[in-house]
């Protein structure tokens, strides 16, 4: 995610991990570890994973107040505990109080049991390029899996600051 929010940029990252603490004034502060709800992030990208084996992801557009919920599975249960979380722990570290809207994706559904993280990450690309689910991804599922781990090993080696070329 940190990767897709470089490639987009004025993107904010809210780190998965806040699911982990107890307390909801522990939550958000984890939540905001990388500064997610700056002012000047024009859209707000997470994901969460319920249950240590499932990924489930939103994106906020902060110029419209409007979250788009994904799940892969579409399970109406993990829809409810996406929106409660977020109501809970996302919502009040919004700038200026805003008050999400919420909308569900339910163009895409994952037909294995193996890339729910995978489209979540397409999911979130879509939504940041302002671009529309086709059913033309599904068959392109080992392109889409070597492409974001290229964009993520040259994501580390960038803050590392290793050039790809060095290591060849």
């Amino acid at each position: 995610m940190k990767a897709l929010a470089v490639k987009y940029g004025s993107v904010g990252v809210v780190s998965p991990s806040f699911m982990e603490a107890r307390e909801p004034n522990r939550k958000r502060i984890v939540a905001n570890a990388y500064n997610a709800f700056s002012p000047v992030k024009r859209d707000i990208i997470g994901a969460l994973n319920f249950g240590q084996a499932h990924w489930v992801s939103y994106h906020i557009d902060m110029r419209t107040s409007t979250c788009r919920l994904f799940d892969p599975l579409q399970g109406h249960k993990n829809y409810i505990k996406l929106r409660t979380t977020l109501k809970e722990v996302v919502e009040p570290l919004l700038p200026m109080n805003a008050e999400l809207k919420f909308f569900q994706i339910t163009s895409c559904l994952q037909q294995d049991s193996d890339n729910c993280g995978l489209w979540c990450l397409v999911m979130l690309e879509l939504a940041l390029a302002n671009d529309r689910w086709n059913k033309a991804l599904y068959k392109v599922v080992p392109y889409l899996r070597l492409r974001y781990l290229d964009m993520c090993t040259s994501y580390i080696e960038e803050r590392r600051g290793d050039s790809p070329q060095e290591n060849l």
